[in-house]
Parts: structure tokens; C-alpha cells; sequence
């Protein structure tokens, strides 16, 4: 029964990612670089979560720089739909851009710290083997994220860009340092830094691997520039978390600008987000 069970699995398996590539062909076979264009559910991992789409602007070249967008979710939920009007914006302007899943952090799946970032820069290894079929360019990306996404926008750009690939990052509402006394003191910060890490902060070791995943401590002289936006309102990110942020990155002499959103809590909408994104294009369109 048990190898029954094994076989019928690996069937659905292979049928679903044959499936997936049969779609993917389709969507390719559509494309031309003077169009603007999406593709969706593009695959680009094992796990059922590593999908992403991309909007493809108008007039693209595989010079044509590229954008990834990474949702909020405490790291164990959200998806790829909180920025689906963004992409198209980015596209709008020049910029291809994406916006992908990853994988969830999980004591279950025993997904935690680094997976989520390199679930990213996966995705980023996926997209270059596309440059010349798509279009676009495989030196001038940049990432942005909201909340978790932001933390793992700056994580990756600071841990996984040996290549130099990542021009720049944005962080939206990111959390940066895992064991900021202010931060910790937030309800439910110590449980999900637990799920993120793999494990409970109660020895030295354990704030080696808290130091290990926070941006904070991963900046050096060296770190791509970084544009922080935060509200004075976050009851779930500190906006003093910014400016120590911000303190270091001037300390080190990295590029970067804070973007102060008076009265902004945690989760933007309508003006607050508009204003986010403004400057977010602004900061890629002068990076990349």
C-alpha cells in the first residue's frame, strides 16, 4: 500500500509539472518585446510555493532592468497578489517587474532561515536563463519587500549577491534587527522569530543565529544602497528599528534614504502606498 501510495504521489507530481511547463511554452510562445505583457504562475522551484509572475514593459531590451516584489506575512503566510497592481505599474515605467511566493517558514516543513532568501535569490537564477527569450537584463535587478518582505528584500541583497546582480533594495515596513529590545517587546515577535530562525533566543548561540538573520548585522561598507519607508504608527515594526537602520547604513558610509510616513501604521493603503511605491520607482529608476 505504501508503494502504491509513493507511486500515485510521484505521478501527480509529474503531471503537475508537466502541466506547468506546457503553460509556461504557451505563454512564452505569445511574447513580443514591443508589447507590454504578463506571464503568470511562471515556476521557478521544486516547492509548490516558488511561482512568481512578471510584467514585462513595452520596448524591452536584455538591458531592460528588473524588479523583484516580495509580500508580508510574518513569513508563514501572504502571497504574491498583494503587489499585482504594482507590477503592472513598474511596467508602466520601464521596469520589468515580478511578483513571486516562497516558501513559508515552518517548524513542520522545517523551513527556516536562510530558505526564504534563498528561495529569492533562486528566483533570480531563474529569471536571468530567461534574459534573452524574455527580454530582459541578467546584471540590473533590484528587490523590494513589505514587512517580512522587506526583511528578506535586504537579507538577500546583502547575503546572496555575490555577483553584484542586486543593485538595490527597498524595505517597506522591514523588520532589521531580530534582537532589538524594542522590537522584541512587540507581542507575537518572539513565537514567529522562533519560526523564522528554527529556534528560541535563550542563549548566545541562539543570538548568533537571531545576528545571522537580521539585516542589521549582516551591513557592510560594501551592502547595496537601501531605501527605507516607515510609519511613525507601526505597532508591529518599531519606526525607531528604521532609524537605527538608517544610523548604521550612514555609519558605514552605504547609499540610503529613509522615507518617514507620518501616522502610517503597519499596513498601507491609499495614499500611504502610492507614496511608497512613487518612491520605491524613484530609487530603482536612479539605481538601476
Amino acid at each position: 500500500m505504501k508503494h502504491l501510495k509513493m507511486i500515485s504521489a510521484i505521478i501527480v507530481i509529474s503531471v503537475f509539472f508537466i502541466t506547468c511547463k506546457k503553460e509556461e511554452s504557451l505563454q512564452e510562445s505569445l511574447l513580443n518585446p514591443n508589447r507590454k505583457q504578463t506571464l503568470i504562475d511562471m515556476r521557478y522551484g521544486e516547492s509548490f510555493r516558488n511561482y512568481f509572475d512578471i510584467a514585462l514593459p513595452k520596448n524591452r531590451t536584455t538591458n531592460t532592468p528588473v524588479v523583484i516584489l516580495i509580500h508580508g506575512g510574518a513569513w508563514v503566510m501572504g502571497n504574491k497578489n498583494y503587489f499585482a497592481k504594482d507590477i503592472q505599474n513598474f511596467a508602466d515605467e520601464g521596469i520589468a517587474c515580478v511578483t513571486l511566493n516562497y516558501r513559508y517558514a515552518s517548524d513542520i516543513s522545517a523551513v527556516h532561515h536562510p530558505d526564504l532568501p534563498l528561495d529569492i535569490r533562486k528566483a533570480i537564477d531563474f529569471i536571468c536563463s530567461k534574459s534573452e527569450k524574455w527580454q530582459i537584463s541578467t546584471t540590473r535587478f533590484g528587490l523590494a519587500g513589505h514587512s517580512a518582505g522587506g526583511h528578506i528584500a535586504m537579507l538577500t541583497s546583502y547575503l546572496y549577491n555575490e555577483d553584484g546582480k542586486i543593485k538595490a533594495c527597498a524595505s517597506w515596513a522591514g523588520l532589521t534587527n531580530l534582537i532589538d529590545h524594542d522590537q522584541l517587546n512587540i507581542t507575537l515577535s518572539e513565537q514567529l522569530f522562533k519560526i523564522y530562525t528554527g529556534c528560541a533566543l535563550n542563549n548566545s548561540d541562539d543570538t548568533l543565529r537571531y545576528k545571522a538573520a537580521s539585516p542589521f548585522w549582516n551591513l557592510k561598507n560594501t551592502s547595496v544602497p537601501t531605501l527605507l519607508i516607515h510609519g511613525t504608527e507601526d505597532p508591529g515594526v518599531p519606526y525607531c528599528n528604521a532609524e537605527r537602520m538608517k544610523a548604521k547604513l550612514d555609519n558605514l558610509g552605504v547609499s540610503n534614504k529613509l522615507v518617514t510616513m507620518q501616522g502610517a501604521y503597519h499596513i498601507w493603503t491609499g495614499e500611504h502606498h502610492e507614496e511608497a511605491r512613487r518612491e520605491t520607482l524613484d530609487w530603482f529608476k536612479e539605481r538601476l
